[in-house]
């Protein structure tokens, strides 16, 4: 069990830094998209700032993954 116990908190660490790596990541990416559209490419901004958002979302699947784990349930 110990063990499993290890695992859960590497798991959680993993976590934790995917979490904090793409936020990070998500705030540069909408920078290049407002640069895009100070460039007058809006095009490219939106699709920058779309990828940015999508980001976001995958980051909400970490957190919700993280918070089952700290619940201790399936």
């Amino acid at each position: 069990m110990a063990k499993d116990r290890d695992k859960l908190e590497r798991l959680k660490s993993l976590l934790n830094y995917g979490i904090d790596h793409n936020e990070e990541h998500q705030d540069e990416i909408e920078e290049w998209a407002e640069l895009a559209r100070d460039l007058s490419y809006k095009e490219a901004g939106k699709i920058l700032s779309d990828a940015s958002d999508k980001l976001g979302e995958v980051t909400e699947h970490l957190s919700d993954a993280l918070e089952r784990l700290n619940e201790g349930g399936e």
